[in-house]
């Protein structure tokens, strides 16, 4: 069930404050998960990185590649990559009960580089596989593209990316731009059918952040993105950079308006997104 279907007579003002905040959402997961791990060529095996389709555009950009590693584990094309874990840690789990939550997922067809990015008292840290996890004394056990396995006093629990409660609902009208806010935190998935972001690889150097529709697009399309737009600077800030991209993330959460520039067709634009008030 999709916030579209909760309420379909939303107005468009708050779709765009909805599509603000999940843009600010996944881009901070993507900078935190990448300055976590010094930076994301390091994280990305030779050879695995297929090709960008994108339309007609510079050399540059028609040989750049996108990297199999993303925010929610998938990568581009909606496959789920095959990381040799052992399915049998995968199935019939029980939940942990540990004050934790998965808020990223970085999968990787090479178990060791795959990265979890786990939430603990309103902080994210970034664990690969056999590394303890924030505040317990658990560890790691496996990282599949929905959830990680936990190894906790001697048995194996699973931390879900996401749950199968509904989001809550208004109690009247048009819910309120911080319920929203909270809906993506507590389902970041949700976000996705609206808009992906995936990182853009040219060789060893990021060059930016492609931009897609998700199932739902016209709301993708009314705030004047494309398909294939890639970000490459937020407020004025290059996201391909790692000083500045570290910048960005800092400032992320006291943001109530972004201007994105993207580029298209081999020419930059500003994208203009404003929160407005709760």
């Amino acid at each position: 069930m999709t916030l579209l279907s909760l309420r379909p007579a939303l107005s468009m003002m708050l779709w765009q404050r909805f599509l603000f905040w999940g843009l600010l959402l996944l881009i901070a997961q993507q900078l935190a998960a990448l300055s976590w791990r010094l930076w994301l060529p390091e994280l990305i095996p030779a050879g695995i990185a297929p090709a960008v389709s994108a339309p007609a555009s510079p050399p540059v950009a028609a040989r750049a590649t996108a990297a199999t590693l993303t925010l929610f584990g998938l990568p581009s094309d909606g496959r789920m990559p095959s990381a040799a874990v052992n399915p049998a840690l995968l199935t019939d789990l029980p939940l942990t009960a540990l004050k934790l939550r998965l808020t990223g997922v970085l999968a990787s067809p090479d178990p060791k580089r795959s990265i979890a990015i786990i939430a603990k008292d309103n902080q994210q840290f970034s664990r690969s596989v056999g590394e303890a996890v924030p505040g317990y004394a658990a560890k790691v056990t496996a990282i599949s593209a929905d959830r990680v396995v936990l190894e906790y006093q001697g048995r194996y629990e699973a931390l879900r990316l996401y749950d199968d409660a509904a989001p809550p609902q208004a109690s009247g009208g048009e819910p309120s731009i911080a319920q929203l806010k909270a809906r993506l935190q507590s389902k970041p998935m949700q976000v996705m059918d609206y808009i992906t972001i995936s990182p853009v690889m040219n060789g060893n150097a990021l060059i930016g952040y492609r931009l897609n529709p998700g199932k739902q697009s016209e709301l993708f399309h009314r705030v004047g993105l494309h398909e294939n737009d890639l970000a490459v600077a937020l407020n004025g800030l290059d996201l391909r950079d790692a000083q500045q991209a570290q910048q960005a993330m800092e400032q992320l959460p006291g943001l109530s308006e972004i201007t994105l520039t993207i580029e298209r067709e081999g020419q930059r634009q500003d994208i203009y997104l404003v929160a407005g008030d709760d």
